[in-house]
């Protein structure tokens, strides 16, 4: 059904048609081409696309928060049941050379929060979703041999690394939660940032943390449309007042 109201899903977007034609809008290069045009039709004849959803989004909104501008008429990034967005406060050291005023490390904290999602949330929502069928939950070694000659282990999936295998012999081998019976298994978080150039004019742009699970195949993740890899933080610049610690501590 058509809503307004955000999900923390799609956030900042307030519901999935609006994220899906952002995405292709800012992601899909400044020079459109045949290429992009098609997947524009195809965006938009998904048949799960609500054409009332992106009639109500209220874009200028989403775009300043994208460019991490804080709009104060909208609390459309209030956290509900715990499944939204969140800030934290980023405090950084810094070291000072002996001969300063006041040597050693000093402590500043920077003006702006970390806007970022809580990690159980966005796992809660993966092993809650349909692409959870895709989940490797029991690591292996993969092997290959042709003909007489002795096999080879296979890299290139988390899943069949030796840290994966550690990671879930060592969790098997840990004391159950009182009166649990469900079967343990490790989740494999990874992380990757990358600029992004919001226009083709101006220097605005969006410094976004996704994150994906290795628990899925490196081919899904690298697919587009299977939506693998999803916004978990949004970084912010260090802005000029870092330059005036020095002359503060």
């Amino acid at each position: 059904t058509s809503s307004t109201l955000p999900d923390s899903t799609w956030s900042p977007y307030p519901n999935e048609s609006s994220f899906r034609l952002g995405e292709w809008y800012w992601n899909d290069g400044t020079c459109k081409s045949q290429a992009s045009f098609k997947k524009l039709v195809n965006v938009i004849t998904a048949p799960d696309f609500s054409t009332e959803d992106i009639q109500k989004t209220k874009w200028d909104v989403v775009d300043r928060e994208l460019v991490l501008e804080r709009d104060e008429t909208w609390d459309g990034w209030e956290d509900v049941d715990g499944l939204g967005w969140v800030e934290s406060p980023v405090t950084i050291s810094v070291p000072f050379h002996k001969n300063t005023a006041h040597p050693g490390t000093q402590y500043y904290t920077l003006p702006d929060n970390f806007r970022h999602r809580r990690l159980l949330s966005a796992l809660r929502e993966k092993v809650q979703s349909a692409d959870f069928r895709h989940f490797h939950t029991h690591p292996y070694e993969l092997h290959w041999k042709y003909g007489d000659a002795s096999d080879d282990r296979v890299h290139g999936e988390l899943y069949w690394s030796d840290a994966f295998l550690e990671a879930h012999k060592s969790i098997q081998a840990q004391p159950s939660e009182p009166g649990c019976k469900l079967e343990k298994v490790v989740a494999g978080f990874m992380f990757a940032s990358d600029a992004t150039h919001l226009t083709a004019f101006g220097d605005a742009s969006l410094w976004p943390l996704y994150l994906a699970f290795g628990n899925e195949s490196k081919y899904r993740r690298s697919k587009p449309s299977c939506y693998a890899q999803s916004h978990i933080g949004y970084f912010r610049k260090v802005s000029g007042s870092l330059s005036v610690v020095p002359t503060t501590v």
